[in-house]
């Protein structure tokens, strides 16, 4: 009779025993997906909504404006949550199990008790209180964080006492240890941020082109003039000393609304030709009175290892649409355009006049068609060549046959080179520039099999 009379008390024992447990796991799991949550949100969207007059969002703002103290605050909540838990289990749980252990002659049952007891405990509060829950908030951690954000406040407001000792007690050892240095150090570089984007295009919440976008914006502060000028022997420029019938056909035949001008030789540039001032000659009937002088802009000058970024707000602030580039010796190397600054982020763009040409046409597997712009860099990259890229004489291909032949080909004129097993022959060239190369890879070896 004593015996039923144990047994039904220590079942009335243990159903609250059962339910506290039951409530001490949810608590850690409130306090694991608040966590998750807040340090999740978008803080963009956060500050969006908040902005918009959502309370609940004003609120997660708050929690935010002091993260040490919110991660703090969580801490304490999740600790004191455990220990109560534990201390549960290892004083009432363990005990009733060992009584179980007991009856049915189980040796060593209250080690055993508490070891079970330990091991089931840890599992349900793995689960239960913390990967579910945290799970759950990243499905949609704005929402949760706005959902919890106001109880989160009190909770900080009463834990603030503990949290101020232990915040004082963790700063003292991370002054001393010297952590603080280098967390200050660790600042996110260009290439964090590029993965950070690279990873948004896997799981698809960023799209392609404007990851491009970003990491081109990126890039860009990196670069100088000169990585994205046209190159001096690519730049159409007109002689004053020429007959100024011939410039004038030039100049219509080649479409610039900017030229610049030289006299004598190209490094000596004494202004900017603007089509539109042309076109008032045009328009008033007075071509007879134009004088190519009298309408030269002043050219904007700067050296060619200017920063792009920098370059970028200075044409923006003085209004230039075009800058000259001058070499440390104060030649002329080559131009940028307010064009070029703005299509190294976004990317070629074309306008009416423009050929949407390709910079390699594959011919077979050793012969090409290069356009005689592209850079020297590009094309060793995309035809794994070793043409010389730290050379100050050239950038792009025709760069390159240019400085090799010293002068640039008249149209017609047959010309073939060959460099480190490499035949190049042009295949099209003005006055001004060479615009098609014929490339072929391995021919000297051929020939000589």
């Amino acid at each position: 009779m004593e015996e039923n009379d144990d047994a039904d008390a220590d079942s009335a024992n243990f159903v609250p025993q059962i339910i506290l447990m039951v409530i001490l796991t949810l608590i850690n799991a409130f306090f694991a997906s608040a966590e998750m949550a807040v340090v999740s949100a978008n803080k963009n969207k956060i500050k969006r909504l908040a902005n918009e007059g959502n309370k609940k969002a004003k609120a997660v703002e708050k929690l935010c404006s002091d993260e040490t103290k919110f991660l703090s605050t969580i801490q304490v909540g999740i600790t004191l949550a455990g220990f109560f838990s534990s201390a549960t289990a290892a004083l009432t749980l363990s005990g009733n199990l060992a009584v179980i252990l007991e009856k049915i002659h189980v040796p060593y049952s209250s080690q055993i008790a508490t070891v079970l007891i330990t091991i089931i405990l840890s599992y349900i509060t793995l689960i239960f209180g913390e990967l579910l829950p945290k799970r759950i908030a990243l499905r949609n951690p704005e929402t949760t964080a706005m959902r919890f954000a106001k109880i989160l406040l009190v909770i900080k407001a009463i834990f603030s006492p503990f949290v101020k000792i232990l915040s004082a007690n963790t700063n003292f050892l991370v002054k001393i240890t010297g952590i603080e240095k280098d967390m200050k150090d660790d600042k996110i570089s260009d290439s964090d941020i590029i993965d950070v984007v690279k990873e948004g295009i896997e799981d698809g919440t960023i799209e392609e082109e404007k990851s491009r976008m970003i990491e081109s914006t990126l890039k860009f502060y990196h670069l100088a003039a000169k990585d994205m000028m046209t190159p001096r022997v690519d730049t159409f420029m007109i002689d004053i000393n020429d007959n100024q019938d011939e410039n004038l056909r030039k100049i219509l035949s080649e479409k610039y609304t900017r030229i610049p001008v030289y006299q004598n030789t190209r490094d000596n540039i004494i202004g900017i030709i603007n089509v539109k001032d042309l076109l008032n000659f045009f328009h008033k009937g007075n071509l007879e009175k134009l004088n190519f002088k009298s309408i030269l802009r002043d050219a904007y000058f700067v050296h060619e290892y200017i920063e792009a970024n920098e370059l970028f707000e200075k044409m923006k602030e003085e209004k230039e649409q075009m800058a000259l580039l001058i070499d440390e010796f104060g030649g002329f190397s080559g131009i940028v355009t307010m064009e070029d600054l703005v299509e190294e982020i976004v990317g070629n763009i074309l306008d009416e006049y423009d050929e949407d040409e390709e910079s390699i046409i594959k011919l077979s597997d050793n012969k090409f068609i290069i356009n005689g712009k592209l850079p020297i860099h590009e094309l060793n990259q995309e035809l794994d060549l070793k043409f010389d890229e730290a050379s100050s004489e050239y950038d792009t291909i025709a760069g390159l046959i240019v400085s090799k032949i010293d002068k640039i080909p008249t149209s017609g004129e047959n010309i073939e080179l060959d460099i480190d097993n490499i035949h190049l022959k042009v295949l099209e060239a003005n006055k001004s520039r060479i615009k098609k190369v014929l490339l072929e890879k391995n021919k000297i070896d051929e020939e000589i099999a």
